[in-house]
């Protein structure tokens, strides 16, 4: 049976949340080993790795199992306190959900905007060949819409037909009313794509192909007000 270690202390708390030393305890997680050996696994700078390595010793997250002998310096073994970890809530720094996420998806949407604008910037003018782009406003049989396009695209909504440059890139917002059933199926699929995007970006990393992006999926419930906030 796996062992858990309950942390409270601040400083065990802030190793966990801090990534690159939290890369460093994975490697004692599994099996024993000396800095040497995680800093080629992590393909990380030794000096850091040691220092990652006396931090969590001294924080109880880490402990020495052995030493081997060798000429000059002793070479040690260490191996991680637990098999696993468990912060309690109210001893973590984002104990308020929503401040977590803002502080989580912060960062993650403001560079999906500056990548996803560069990408459009040169796809609107590379493919202009003299029209202009703009925001439009018109009626698709009974829908109010707004959009963006060039001025001479029909005039129809984005979803019975991209008109505007082709770039790699996607981007959308869909926000009404699902039954529980419905949501549970949305769940599933986008675990499902979610999934195969990993198997794709592993397979690739590893064959060295293809050219680095990003796919952001989420799904979340509103209340009737949010949905307000969320029309054009």
């Amino acid at each position: 049976m796996s062992s858990v270690q309950h942390v409270i202390d601040a400083q065990a708390v802030r190793l966990l949340l801090h990534p690159r030393v939290r890369r460093t305890l994975g490697q004692f997680m599994a099996q024993e080993g000396s800095a040497a050996t995680a800093a080629r696994a992590l393909n990380a700078d030794l000096r850091a790795v040691h220092r990652d390595v006396q931090a969590l010793l001294q924080a109880g997250l880490l402990r020495e199992t052995r030493r081997e002998a060798r000429a000059g310096r002793d070479i040690r073994h260490y191996r991680a306190s637990a098999d696993a970890y468990f912060v309690p809530r109210e001893h973590t720094p984002d104990a308020d959900f929503a401040e977590r996420f803002e502080r989580q998806f912060g960062p993650v949407d403001r560079l999906l905007a500056r990548t996803l604008g560069r990408s459009f910037e040169d796809a609107v003018h590379e493919h202009a060949h003299g029209r202009r782009w703009g925001l439009r406003v018109f009626r698709d049989g009974q829908d109010l819409q707004i959009d963006e396009s060039y001025d001479t695209a029909e005039l129809r909504g984005v979803l019975t037909g991209w008109q505007g440059p082709p770039v790699d890139a996607f981007t959308g917002l869909n926000a009404g009313p699902l039954t529980p059933e419905q949501v549970r199926q949305v769940q599933s699929e986008l675990v499902t794509l979610a999934l195969r995007l990993k198997g794709m970006f592993d397979e690739n990393a590893a064959s060295g192909q293809g050219a680095p992006h990003a796919v952001r999926l989420t799904l979340a419930p509103l209340r009737p007000d949010d949905l307000n906030d969320l029309r054009p």
